[in-house]
């Protein structure tokens, strides 16, 4: 899929310049040469990548790095290799040692810390060199032209002998207050300060250990500050994993903080780098991915890192697709189930735990790039395809090899069972993934299948990319309780529990309650005392988050008294609706009962008034009966205060005339709401009405006082008609005297 590329190489002050072509990288970032012990750094919105190129050959049993390589990127999904340093520019050096380095900006210069080895005899073994440019990819010269730190600076360990190997891996920090630190170390860890001109060392070295590790420091140290703790990554046992400590200050003391990534297939040593791009932290190391890599054959590849509220960071899973793509899920048809790759054993099993072992890297065909045919890659192991071994299947490391790459190409055509799923073929004979009575994967003959729908499938983007919550942020009480959903999108995404972090548990008790059927998480937060703090959500793969920035509130004792309170209610609908102020008092809590007739208790509820000191009790009466039913009101611990409201009894005529009145009153109000400003409406209820509401304690509706007007209208044009007749008679008399 990606083809090697011609470079015209030239040298110009020890430095090699190459022209090449952008590849758009998932893992291995680094896929036309071998390249490992990597660091980085951004200099103008551009992130520049230092690695030793490895040259071994496939049968080699040692490492060849003649030269370091530097790359460039501006999106850390396209990579341009800029030029190249030959180890020759330490004159003082021997051999194919240019090892692990680190580059660091200051002052408008760049100073590059290397390894390698030392050709003096008095001082055998690897040492650290320092060079100087004003530019991060040309013009590197030797800083001092000699060891910057020699292996006779240190205590060699006893198991090295003379020729020593301790002095290697240099990184380099500059705190806050601008003093620079230089880290190092094999089996054992050092530390120095540096002066301020960056090349040479202030003081004594220092040599320290990780309190309470479980294992050994290997080596590959890394400085690294964020949110003013400081955290020293590491490698540690053999084969290497990846591990951190953390302390309040660069020159420790250091506590061992967790394992950062376990050890890696067919590479026993690892080395990370951490990298800050546009608002984003992230983790650079090697692996072994490529064709035919191993020990001295390695790949350069990069994760996101996530640091936890309480200044821990996740454990990163190496994975196939990186930063720049999605991974895939492969659905079996109509199962709810997934071809997974557990322990390399390949089934297709419903999804459970917290995993990755049904995810896949979709590549184009190893064996052939045409329309229709693909590799799988696993996730979680990469450089392992899913191939055709013989009439089985498995899960193997790409050995290099035609055959190897026409073992694990498929065809894709439409799905046997479902058109508009998919089926996949062998490379060159017509044998069908399926489905086993024993939910293992299997390859038969499209003849053979007692049901094509075991040959059916289909990809799914098995990736979560977004955590989305329903408040990202909360204002409360201490003691009361509020309750927050939040989903993982998309909605296809396989994974959408989350976890829950919580800043300072001392504010808030949160619990959760993922729930299966909409795929929400419910949050129930409880205010405990007053303060501030932070809710983060992050989906499993630590990819994604969200945050909810949560405010506890003191519960304010101060008397508040109750006013403006009106209580309406319908006697058709039975709703009722209670309102008032605590003045202007927000936080208040208010409480309200109603009894009807007869004494008994109808509605009991509690509200906390708004910010404007507002509360509203809104509900439909559990009681059939009719009369008055007592209103009672209480604020903290102020005296209840009372009130009516009346529920009518109602015959079918009254129902009926009720409707109609209404639906008249709806046109009425319509048409005024049309010819009325909104504002006009907020200005209607003045204190007067508001005043006169409380004074009454009762407020009836408008349906009766219509129908006593209908009563008034009626009685008024008999009384006229009355006396029209009165007048007619009167009129008669005379006329007839």
């Amino acid at each position: 899929m990606f083809k090697k590329i011609v470079v015209l190489l030239f040298l110009l002050s020890f430095t090699s310049f190459v022209t090449t072509t952008y590849v758009h990288a998932d893992n291995p970032i680094i896929k036309d040469e071998f390249s490992a012990d990597p660091a980085a750094i951004t200099h103008e919105g551009k992130v520049y990548l230092y690695t030793g190129h490895d040259q071994a050959e496939t049968s080699g049993n040692d490492y060849v790095l003649k030269e370091w390589s530097i790359y460039s990127s501006d999106d850390l999904a396209n990579w341009e290799l800029e030029g190249r340093v030959p180890r020759g520019i330490f004159d003082w050096a021997i051999n194919d040692t240019a090892w692990a380095s680190q580059t660091i900006e200051k002052d408008g210069k760049f100073y590059w810390y290397t390894t390698v080895e030392n050709k003096d005899s008095s001082a055998p073994g690897m040492s650290i060199g320092v060079a100087v440019s004003d530019h991060p990819v040309t013009g590197w010269e030797d800083a001092i032209g000699a060891p910057l730190v020699k292996s006779t600076d240190t205590e060699n360990p006893g198991n090295m002998g003379a020729w020593s190997w301790d002095d290697i891996d240099p990184t380099v920090f500059i705190d806050d207050d601008g003093q620079a630190y230089l880290y190092w170390g094999n089996t054992h860890v050092y530390y120095a300060k540096l002066k301020d001109n960056m090349i040479e060392l202030d003081g004594n070295i220092h040599r320290f250990d990780i309190q309470n590790m479980p294992g050994t420091f290997t080596e590959a140290p890394w400085l690294h500050k964020q949110d003013g703790i400081y955290y020293l990554l590491f490698a540690m046992n053999f084969p290497e994993e990846l591990a951190y400590a953390t302390s309040d200050s660069p020159e420790g003391p250091w506590e061992y903080g967790g394992k950062l990534m376990d050890e890696l297939p067919f590479t026993g040593t690892s080395h990370p780098a951490v990298l800050e791009f546009e608002g984003e932290t992230y983790m650079v190391y090697h692996n072994a991915a490529l064709p035919t890599g191993g020990d001295y054959r390695r790949s350069v590849a990069i994760e996101k890192l996530h640091f936890t509220l309480d200044g821990k960071i996740r454990k990163v899973t190496p994975t196939a697709s990186g930063i720049t793509h999605d991974s895939f899920a492969i659905e079996s048809y109509k199962k709810s189930s997934y071809i997974r790759h557990l322990n390399n054993s390949l089934r297709v099993d419903p999804l459970e735990g917290d995993t990755y072992d049904f995810k896949w890297h979709i590549v184009d065909g190893l064996a052939s790039d045409d329309k229709g045919f693909l590799s799988f890659q696993s996730e979680n192991n990469p450089g392992f395809y899913l191939v055709r071994d013989g009439s089985s299947l498995s899960l193997a490391k790409h050995d290099g090899t035609a055959s190897f790459e026409e073992q694990a190409t498929f065809k894709e055509v439409p799905g046997l069972a479902d058109e508009s799923w998919s089926s996949y073929e062998t490379f060159h004979d017509s044998l069908y993934l399926s489905r086993a009575s024993d939910n293992t994967l299997q390859l038969v003959t499209k003849n053979s299948l007692e049901n094509e729908g075991n040959a059916t499938f289909r990809l799914s983007n098995a990736d979560a990319k977004e955590v989305s919550v329903s408040e990202d942020a909360l204002a409360m009480l201490e003691n009361s309780t509020a309750t927050v959903s939040a989903t993982v999108l998309p909605e296809e995404a396989l994974r959408k529990e989350l976890e829950v972090f919580v800043k300072n548990e001392d504010i808030i008790d949160v619990t959760t309650d993922y729930q299966n059927q909409t795929d929400e998480t419910k949050l129930t937060i409880k205010g405990k005392q007053e303060g501030m703090t932070t809710i983060t959500l992050s989906t499993l793969d630590g990819n994604y988050q969200a945050t909810i920035d949560v405010e506890v509130k003191p519960i304010d004792n101060t008397p508040a008294s109750l006013e403006d309170v009106i209580a309406s209610a319908s006697s058709e609908t039975k709703n009722v609706q209670i309102t008032g102020t605590l003045g202007e008092t927000a936080g208040k809590n208010v409480t309200l009962k109603v009894e009807n007739p007869n004494g008994e208790v109808d509605y009991l509820d509690q509200v906390s008034s708004n910010d404007a000191g507002e509360f509203s009790f809104n509900f439909m009466l559990k009681s059939e009966l009719t009369g008055d039913y007592h209103v009672f009101l209480g604020a903290n611990e102020n005296d209840p205060y009372e009130t009516t409201f009346t529920i009518k009894k109602q015959n079918s005529a009254d129902k009926d005339r009720d409707k109609e009145e209404k639906d008249k009153q709806k046109e009425k109000d319509k048409d005024h709401n049309e010819s009325t400003s909104s504002s006009d409406h907020d200005s209607s209820s003045g204190p007067e009405q508001k005043n006169d509401s409380k004074k009454q304690g009762n407020q009836d509706l408008p349906d009766t006082a219509t129908n006593l007007f209908n009563l008034m209208l009626l009685g008024g044009l008999l009384i006229i008609i009355g006396l029209i007749a009165i007048l007619v008679v009167r009129k008669r008399k005379e006329e007839a005297r």
